[in-house]
């Protein structure tokens, strides 16, 4: 299976040096605004962690030159003072135990506090994010590419940083004991360290610009994992014996993806164990210098001691902090993904009408034309008609005519790109958003199906605000969703999925009680618009429901497929690619013998045939 996305992954952007340390300075920002206490206890630990190596290289040169005094003298003074050194170490490491513990402790916790803040962060701004930006594929894969490194990143930055700082300590305190043997010492310790860190940098970048690059095979890869274990794909599946392809296509996904991976990780290793052989023969060459000084009388034996001790410690503390630093310049990378979500200009709702000029007019469209981004053509053009208070509308036409997207922009989800919409003489964007919201009641197409307990499916109608079980009840009364609520084993609190244990499935007739109860819900919504509010309710429950809609006083817009339902609407408006084609009454167009009476007889036909076909 040849991929689209095998082309080179080199030429993804990274963040410039200037960029990363901003998204630094961001990140420990955030720390310090969610709990500054911890930031200060880890800083604190942190600082004495650091020191503690070099005391204990210290105390351990003194141990060894006390007990060759001791030996050589045989003085009870010298033997104490040994022990006394001893009792010392003991006490250094038990306090670096418990420093380790005490910053694993508070890292912990600054885990869980720094993944809550930036998930916190995403969701706060997808939340202020308007319908078109949802809906664009490239803003989708920025969530994705934030999201997936939202918990871990943020904080192995930070964590990163605390390392940094801590080795950095230990260094310098390392330095400053080499330093009073020979300067050259330092040098050895920098020439060991140093190649493996830049070989590190640079495939921090090719690790980043591969996993980016390669976003949409992972996305493809995670929903083929979904079709393989998902409840609801798993009918349909089974059925059709689709299993066979759907393995084979996740395998040669995760066997491409895994060659390009492991081809990039094989030159790494390489990388790493070859500069890992130059660190070592340069650490023994310093080893070999520092015995030969003892040797020659100018150093104890306990000095040697240290010196090598701390050669190899800052060698290995050398190469931490770059480790460090380059897993750092890497969190960075993947950090500049959350923070170019974050830098997407967000819509302004700059509206402020609470009502209309001419209250009780109604909307009006005026040559109103709307494109996705994209598209070959506008899915709506040259749409103009009013729609009076208390009017009856039926919207018509075949799927992708544009019904639900004209629906959406009398709703002000969506923006004309040319026109305009009023609604009592205001236009859309001039009102205040909430105002203009109480003012519809919907039922969506397709409408979500809530995991959560029915009393919170209904009152998802209202954001969630209504908790009053009788306004609840009366409201699936209303959506023909009373007997199921009854019927329930625990009413409203039943908790719907079977992703729950005690959780019920429903039918997708029940399904759409609830949604109806959902829209239902909005008693104060002078608008009711229903996009195909009965494609899966029986035909009594069909009629029973249209019935209680048509008898609401408030205007409704009414989407569907079954002409039947039309019949009573004061207008029709029947749409073809985009464009209205007839307007009228339901007689009135069948007396005009166009579009609309040909999908009328068609269905009639179909029904007849069908009634036919059960005798």
């Amino acid at each position: 299976m040849a991929r689209a996305a095998d082309t080179p992954f080199d030429d993804i952007e990274t963040p410039s040096l200037r960029d990363g340390i901003g998204y630094g300075l961001r990140a420990l920002g955030l720390v310090w605004a969610n709990d500054r206490w911890l930031a200060i206890g880890i800083a604190g630990l942190t600082v004495v962690l650091a020191l503690l190596p070099a005391a204990a290289a210290w105390v351990a040169k003194e141990i060894i030159d006390s007990v060759l005094a001791a030996i050589d003298s045989g003085a009870a003074a010298d033997r104490n003072t040994a022990l006394y050194w001893v009792a010392v170490e003991a006490g250094v490491l038990a306090s670096m135990f418990a420093v380790r513990r005490g910053l694993t402790f508070l890292k912990s916790l600054l885990a869980a506090r720094l993944g809550y803040a930036v998930s916190h962060l995403i969701y706060e701004k997808t939340l202020r994010m308007d319908l078109p930006q949802l809906e664009d594929a490239a803003i989708q894969q920025q969530i994705l590419l934030a999201k997936q490194h939202a918990a871990s990143r943020p904080y192995g930055l930070v964590n990163r940083i605390f390392e940094t700082a801590q080795h950095a300590i230990t260094l310098v305190a390392f330095a400053a004991v080499l330093w009073t043997f020979s300067p050259w010492a330092v040098l050895i310790v920098l020439a060991g360290g140093l190649p493996l860190f830049f070989s590190e940098v640079n495939f921090s970048g090719h690790l980043f610009r591969f996993h980016t690059g390669r976003t949409p095979e992972m996305r493809e890869r995670s929903y083929l994992e979904t079709l393989m274990t998902s409840d609801t794909s798993a009918p349909e599946r089974i059925h059709s014996a689709a299993d066979p392809q759907i393995l084979s296509r996740y395998e040669h996904l995760f066997s491409w993806l895994f060659g390009q991976d492991r081809r990039l990780q094989a030159r790494r290793a390489s990388w790493a164990v070859a500069l890992g052989v130059v660190s070592s023969v340069i650490f023994f060459s310093g080893k070999v210098w520092i015995v030969l000084v003892t040797i020659g009388g100018a150093t104890t034996l306990g000095q040697m001691t240290m010196l090598v001790t701390v050669l190899r410690q800052g060698q290995n503390t050398l190469s931490s902090m770059l480790t460090s630093v380059g897993g750092g310049y890497e969190d960075l990378l993947y950090i500049s993904n959350l923070y170019d979500l974050l830098a997407i200009a967000e819509p302004e709702r700059t509206g402020t009408a609470k009502q209309g000029v001419r209250p009780g007019e109604g909307f009006r469209l005026e040559d109103v034309a709307f494109a996705y981004p994209g598209a070959n053509r506008p899915a709506l053009e040259a749409i103009s008609f009013d729609v009076a208070p208390g009017t009856q509308l039926g919207l018509v036409g075949a799927n992708g005519s544009g019904k639900t997207t004209l629906v959406r922009l009398l709703m002000g989800l969506y923006t004309p790109t040319s026109g305009r919409i009023t609604l009592d003489g205001t236009e859309l964007k001039d009102w205040d958003w909430t105002a203009l919201a109480a003012r519809t009641a919907t039922l969506f197409q397709p409408f979500q199906r809530y995991k959560m307990t029915v009393g919170e499916n209904i009152a998802m109608g209202e954001g969630l605000r209504i908790t009053d079980p009788a306004a609840l009840l009366a409201a699936a009364e209303r959506g023909l969703a009373g007997p199921l609520v009854a019927d329930l084993p625990e009413g409203l609190e039943t908790r719907l999925s079977k992703r729950f244990l005690d959780g019920r499935e429903l039918s997708g007739g029940q399904w759409q009680r609830l949604a109806l109860a959902r829209a239902m819900l909005r008693t104060n919504a002078d608008i009711l618009i229903l996009d195909e509010p009965t494609a899966a309710l029986d035909p009594e429950a069909e009629a029973e429901f249209l019935e209680l809609a048509r008898r609401e006083q408030r205007t409704l817009i009414l989407i569907s497929h079954r002409l039947s339902n039309l019949q009573h609407c004061d207008r029709i408006v029947v749409l073809d690619k985009g464009r209205i084609v007839e307007t009228g009454t339901h007689d009135e167009l069948i007396a005009r013998r166009g579009r609309y009476r040909k999908l009328f007889d068609q269905q009639g036909e179909f029904y007849r045939e069908s009634g036919a076909g059960a005798k």
